[in-house]
């Protein structure tokens, strides 16, 4: 919240910070970072450089705390923050730099950001804020969500410094992180550029199937210059066999050259390393899944596009030549029989004596949506196990697609269902059945205007109903609660109707 009352010293005593050490620290990869009081000290020229940097040491310190605060909490608001210093507040000059200087404590941590503009009527442009008046050239989001964050945020040099105080939950363990340092044995690091440090840190994304860790490498040589020491974020998965692995990363690196989607991007893998060749390394930085991304952008339009951005994405991998190596087309009719038998097989673990099972077996059973279903396609190159945790937004502000090892030639309704009972859960959770209808309609539309062999609605209804069976888990595990998320969203699906009215739950 924006509290223009709030002084630097006062935020510092409310963090009990007062007397941390007058020389910052300015290397990332110090491990005092993640589990000491420490004064840190970085100068860019923005949010571009800056974010990815604060961004990882910030998800390290505060592991914890769940994603569903630390995100509108802290990390947005500073990545608004940094975007208003740059683009606002420096006009944009590359020539300008923004500083930003943090005090952490056990306490929490004050962030401040300063830039080299002339500085804003910052009593006046919140006043007009919370007026509901016209106070911003551009869209606004950014006022907004330093606003609607829990963090404290005032101001001071006239505008040209932002400060931004947050505060992590009281029951929080004093020592956030548990990631070691190593750094790891990197094959396109030349002669010419010398290793200097590496840190390991957690994924930013812990719910569901990990990221995996990411890898802040330090490195000097000729591409940064003189003297020069550039920083450079990899994103590193450990897979559980050296066969995941090589696959994960040849379809990668395939789709990659490829360069089937400008909306949807493929993260460049940079190398198995030497010394664990189950590790695959990507060059990118994400920060948010799509299930995230859309919370907190608290917006159906987004949805919308998200879905529309989908759509054209698998239409266009799936009209692509790519050859998957290793992976030789197979019998989608045998499969989709052995899949349909599975799903049946966990509904019945899951939910016995359920009326559902018999309407799940009335679905697979209908001719109309058996015969939309299993209308012959050419088998074609399908990303094999789509979710919305494989969809990733990086701290650049491009989405990629991630997690490749499930890739092959099969049935691109596999990849059609995997999206459409994110969809269908998503919208059940935060809207309606009017606006799972619309999105559905929105992704459905783009993906046939360039699909080869497009899908119709009843088809996309049978693979969403087939996922979202497939995802069930047995009731001995601890996947209870995404059970019952999991089966109000089939029922939804086979009853028919509307999807439950949520005002009333």
């Amino acid at each position: 919240m924006i509290d223009l009352d709030r002084t630097r010293a006062e935020l510092l005593a409310e963090i009990e910070a007062q007397n941390l050490a007058a020389n910052p620290v300015r290397d990332i990869t110090d491990p005092r970072i993640a589990n000491t009081d420490v004064h840190l000290r970085l100068r860019g020229h923005g949010r571009d450089d800056l974010f990815p940097l604060l961004e990882i040491v910030l998800s390290d310190r505060f592991t914890a705390v769940s994603r569903a605060h630390l995100l509108p909490d802290l990390l947005i608001p500073l990545r608004n923050a940094l975007g208003n210093a740059s683009k606002h507040g420096n006009g944009g000059n590359p020539a300008k730099a923004v500083v930003v200087e943090m005090a952490a404590t056990c306490k929490g941590l004050l962030i401040a950001i300063t830039d080299e503009g002339s500085g804003f009527d910052v009593a006046r442009t919140l006043q007009r804020y919370r007026a509901q008046q016209a106070y911003f050239a551009n869209h606004g989001c950014g006022f907004r969500n330093l606003d609607r964050a829990m963090s404290t945020v005032s101001y001071e040099h006239g505008g040209r410094t932002i400060l931004l105080c947050y505060r992590p939950p009281e029951q929080l363990p004093q020592s956030f992180s548990s990631c070691p340092p190593g750094p790891p044995w990197l094959p396109e690091f030349s002669n010419a550029r010398s290793l200097i440090s590496c840190r390991v840190y957690p994924s930013a994304m812990r719910a569901g199937h990990a990221c995996g860790r990411r890898y802040a490498v330090r490195f000097a040589g000729a591409e940064s210059g003189e003297g020069e020491v550039d920083t450079r974020i990899l994103t590193g998965r450990l897979h559980a066999t050296e066969a995941s692995a090589r696959a994960d990363f040849e379809a990668a690196r395939r789709l990659y050259d490829a360069r089937i989607s400008k909306r949807v991007r493929t993260p460049r893998p940079v190398a198995r390393a030497t010394i664990e060749p189950r590790l695959v390394f990507y060059d990118f930085n994400p920060w948010m899944n799509l299930r995230e991304y859309l919370t907190h952008r608290r917006s159906l339009r987004s949805v919308r596009h998200a879905s529309e951005r989908i759509g054209q994405t698998l239409a266009a991998l799936h009209k692509s030549q790519v050859t998957l190596p290793g992976m030789e087309p197979n019998d989608s009719g045998a499969t989709l029989d052995m899949r349909i038998a599975r799903a049946e097989a966990r509904l019945q673990t899951v939910a016995p004596g359920s009326d559902l099972i018999k309407r799940f077996n009335d679905c697979v059973q209908q001719p109309g949506e058996r015969c939309a279903s299993l209308t012959p396609r050419k088998e074609c190159p399908i990303h094999g196990a789509l979710e919305w945790d494989c969809i990733l937004y990086g701290v650049d502000g491009d989405f990629y697609l991630y997690r490749f090892e499930e890739c092959r030639r099969s049935d691109p309704g596999f990849d059609l269902g995997g999206f459409g009972a994110d969809l269908l859960c998503f919208t059940l959770t935060y809207y309606d059945d009017a606006a799972y209808r619309m999105c559905r309609d929105e992704f459905l539309t783009h993906y046939n205007a360039e699909a080869q062999d497009p899908m119709r609605e009843e088809g996309l209804h049978f693979y969403t109903v087939l996922t979202l069976c497939e995802r069930l888990r047995p009731r001995e595990s601890d996947g209870n609660r995404r059970n019952a998320h999991l089966i109000a969203a089939l029922g939804a699906a086979l009853r028919g109707g509307a999807l439950p009215d949520q005002s009333n739950s």
